[in-house]
């Protein structure tokens, strides 16, 4: 499971000497260093080329005297068939436009509620992006029409999350171990503008920027958030070797101004 569980039993928290506002640095700055190693761009064709097994007739044969039939079935595309790209705009070299709102900060408060393990974090992350999606509809293998669709959204991620900090005995003087985790996260799409539509435009393009709404909402999204969190961490635990500071750079980090 994620790492972020596997600390030593006598590894006592030192998050509950940080302020709200020295949490809120910490998880700002996290934040602005994770987005270094985000990709600019993403594709996907997972729902391109999906098919359904349809009857396809009988088959008729003789063995000596005696007729014999044989079902026979075929593979035909078949439904909305999707295939996208989205991208940060702007120059490859440039930083990603994403805002970052660390929106709280409280104590994340143990069973008893007597005593604080860290802090409770909830921020929203926004940014613009450029898509550029094919779009299929079939019928069992009948083609009802294609467009290829370009065009601008904005999306947001909400994540609720966990700040902790601990010393790493292992070594000395001790390290101290930066420990996120993330509990919740949803991404939502906030606008959305359709560019160019094939060869069309007008007041056709907006009738398929209806239909390209929906299939953001039920494709690309659904693609993100499904198991977004455990991707969040898996993705954190691949970063733990970063989150590890001596105890003057973690002085240094928490008082900065």
């Amino acid at each position: 499971m994620a790492k972020h569980s596997q600390r030593s039993a006598h590894a006592a928290s030192v998050s509950t000497f940080l302020s709200a506002d020295q949490a809120r640095r910490t998880v700002q700055e996290l934040l602005d260093t994770s987005l270094q190693y985000c990709p600019r761009t993403y594709e996907n064709d997972k729902h391109w080329g999906e098919t359904k097994k349809v009857w396809a007739g009988v088959r008729i044969g003789h063995e000596g005297f005696k007729i014999t039939t044989h079902r026979r079935w075929k593979e035909v595309k078949h439904g909305l068939q999707t295939k996208y790209k989205i991208a940060f705009p702007g120059d490859d070299k440039a930083p990603l436009p994403v805002h970052v709102d660390v929106r709280s900060v409280s104590p994340n408060l143990t069973d008893d509620a007597s005593s604080a393990k860290g802090w409770k974090i909830d921020c929203y992350l926004i940014t613009p992006l450029d898509f550029q999606a094919r779009v299929e509809r079939w019928n069992r293998g009948v083609k009802f029409y294609s467009v290829e669709i370009l065009g601008k959204m904005k999306i947001g991620l909400r994540i609720d999350g966990q700040l902790d900090a601990y010393p790493d005995y292992a070594e000395l003087p001790p390290a101290i171990v930066i420990d996120p985790a993330v509990q919740q996260a949803e991404l939502t799409l906030m606008s959305l503008d359709v560019d160019r539509v094939s060869k069309i435009g007008g007041e056709v393009a907006e009738q398929w920027g209806e239909l390209m709404e929906k299939v953001i909402r039920a494709v690309l999204l659904d693609d993100f958030n499904e198991g977004l969190a455990k991707k969040l961490n898996r993705a954190i635990d691949k970063k733990r070797d970063r989150l590890r500071l001596s105890i003057s750079d973690w002085m240094k980090q928490i008082n900065q101004a």
